[in-house]
């Protein structure tokens, strides 16, 4: 069962649950209020094809609190280089991305969800459906072809798997590609699904309940899947190692390479804020630790400390971030805490050169 609104913290995903109520608790940076909404139009037929354009795109998601202090809605601010745009979706809502300028955007009214595209280069939306399933959150595919969707059922709240939606041929039906994970004590009833995707296309979803995680790994273009149960959060995919934080009750929280093929763990480092593995074949590791950012090599013991990343922390990605940057490749987001605010306020870091560089500010 997929739990929402839960009030109990759970030891295990304390990185996790630390920064998720920060979220919440955390006012609307200055201006968010001031920022325009998107044109409420359609982008034009025939203009969107999965062939996508990069650009520097970027998005927030911030807590909107009625008099009660409880959550009642979300307010989304995009944007593409310096120009921004905002929209209120309601309570239970999620965006993901960006991916080739475009980001998901998921909102459900209590009787279905609805989900599009919203493609920051143009100013306009691409919708997608909807459904009577509540899809909890989304990811877009690098190429853009196909959205992955993590489903519950509306009246249950009992996990109904990852549905694939194909964009490339939009007469298509999604098609379910891995069954929803029945309840297991070991673990406690989950509270978070995460899907992420690798670079090379692979889809990375883990559930994580108030004692541990458990997460697949699917290539999509075999089928197999390869299981891991019993870590911490998912920081991503580093060639054939899955990165994971331990179950832990606190920060520092060690980090583990955990081999897809053979299972063997090895240990990393430890980190103190978040973690996420550089997409891409580099087999490198960007996590924050003392206060500033470190690049961990698979391939090499211990990490290097990145000149002037203090007060930077990787931005996380995948399917439950509350923010995000299109990185260009071999490149990962950073920011204060680890969120993008505005296009000021995050850099993107070169793992291998070990250098910092501002997002590029289009006009």
């Amino acid at each position: 069962m997929e739990l929402v609104g839960r009030s109990r913290w759970f030891a295990l995903a304390m990185p996790v649950a630390l920064a998720a109520v920060a979220s919440l608790m955390r006012p609307a940076p200055p201006g968010v209020e001031a920022a325009v909404r998107p044109p409420e139009r359609a982008c034009a037929a025939g203009a969107w094809t999965p062939a996508l354009e990069a650009g520097t795109a970027w998005y927030r998601l911030d807590p909107m609190l009625d008099a009660t202090g409880t959550l009642s809605a979300r307010r989304l601010t995009a944007g593409h280089g310096a120009t921004r745009w905002s929209v209120v979706l309601s309570a239970e809502s999620f965006a993901s991305g960006p991916v080739g300028g475009r980001l998901v955007v998921g909102d459900d009214d209590g009787r279905r969800t609805r989900l599009r595209l919203l493609d920051t280069g143009r100013a306009c939306w691409v919708s997608l459906g909807t459904g009577e399933d509540v899809v909890r959150s989304a990811v877009l595919a690098p190429d853009g072809s196909a959205l992955y969707e993590h489903r519950v059922d509306r009246a249950t709240r009992r996990d109904l798997g990852v549905w694939r939606r194909p964009l490339s041929d939009r007469g298509a039906r999604s098609v379910r590609v891995l069954p929803g994970l029945a309840p297991d004590a070991s673990y406690g009833p989950t509270f978070s699904t995460q899907l992420q995707l690798a670079a090379d296309g692979r889809l990375i979803v883990s559930a994580c309940g108030e004692r541990a995680c458990r997460t697949r790994v699917l290539d999509p273009a075999t089928g197999a899947v390869a299981p891991v149960d019993g870590t911490g959060p998912v920081a991503g995919l580093a060639g054939r190692h899955l990165i994971v934080l331990e179950p832990c009750e606190g920060l520092p929280c060690p980090v583990d390479a955990v081999d897809l093929a053979s299972g063997a763990v090895t240990r990393l480092d430890e980190a103190d804020g978040p973690v996420l593995a550089v997409p891409d074949a580099s087999g490198m590791v960007v996590l924050a630790h003392d206060g500033g950012l470190v690049v961990v090599r698979l391939a090499a013991a211990g990490g290097t400390e990145v000149p002037g990343g203090a007060g930077l922390e990787p931005v996380a990605v995948g399917s439950t971030a509350d923010s995000g940057a299109e990185a260009p490749p071999g490149r990962v987001a950073v920011a204060p805490g680890g969120r993008v605010t505005d296009p000021s306020a995050f850099r993107f870091l070169d793992p291998a050169a070990l250098q910092l560089t501002i997002g590029e500010v289009l006009p």
